[in-house]
């Protein structure tokens, strides 16, 4: 199993404390997540929701909004993103861990949303794992994460593209598969789906040249979004799946 550099994670994350927090999505798309988040769960329920890889806190706060009654949780292994969204978000608890392996109980939680962070690890079996851990019977995991087969992500971050940007990403990052999520979230004892949607819209990517071609991206983005090809090469991956009630994760039987 092929490890995740979490240093060039630490690393790369903690500058956002001083440059104003990590923020690249517009309001409509962290809407659009909760928006399916919503369709699996009343908003009304008193929950324990982990946001892992919660960065600055941007999406944590988005889904606080939306589920007032509930406990919510921001979770990052860096201490700069951390820092930012304690002072950017008060109200909300922050802690730095390592999502692999958190300080939390088992069966203390109802749902974990991942931010955007199962790819940004070489293998997130771990993670999975964890996961089934954390959560009580019957207990729910959300993701987004970019499509591997969303040609505007496959032309920009694909090492293979001509037009590969490392700009802006880890040393860990890579595009995912629907198939992968499901293939390691089931292993671990989950029933898992994965849709696949775009209409996301970007506001800021590191490259500044690339930044530039935002709002042409955004445009055929959203124009994508509604043709039926959007359920095929949409630009991200949405993971939702359910730990059985009585089954034991494959990982945990080994």
């Amino acid at each position: 199993m092929k490890l995740q550099n979490k240093k060039a994670e630490k690393e790369f994350f903690d500058r956002f404390d001083k440059e104003g927090g990590y923020d690249v999505l517009e309001k409509s798309g962290y809407e659009k997540f909760i928006d399916f988040m919503k369709s699996k769960i009343n908003p009304s329920k008193k929950l324990v929701i982990l946001d892992m890889g919660c960065g600055s806190g941007v999406f944590t706060s988005f889904i606080k909004k939306a589920f007032k009654n509930s406990k919510v949780i921001g979770v990052d292994i860096s201490k700069g993103c951390i820092e930012r969204a304690r002072k950017e978000y008060p109200k909300i608890e922050f802690v730095i861990d390592d999502v692999e392996k958190t300080k939390f109980k088992s069966n203390s939680v109802d749902v974990i949303w991942y931010s955007g962070i199962l790819h940004h690890f070489p293998d997130f079996t771990k993670v999975a794992t964890e996961a089934f851990r954390l959560l009580k019977p019957g207990g729910l995991f959300f993701s987004y994460d970019p499509n591997f087969f969303n040609p505007a992500f496959w032309l920009y971050r694909h090492p293979k593209s001509p037009f590969y940007s490392n700009v802006g990403i880890t040393k860990n990052e890579r595009l995912l598969k629907g198939s992968e999520i499901q293939k390691v979230f089931k292993e671990a004892g989950f029933n898992t789906e994965v849709k696949v949607i775009s209409g996301i819209k970007f506001k800021y990517v590191e490259n500044k040249k690339t930044r530039s071609l935002l709002s042409i991206y955004n445009l055929a983005d959203k124009l994508l979004a509604m043709t039926p090809f959007s359920t095929m090469i949409g630009a991200f991956l949405v993971g939702y799946g359910r730990k059985n009630r009585f089954s034991v994760s494959r990982y945990q039987e080994i």
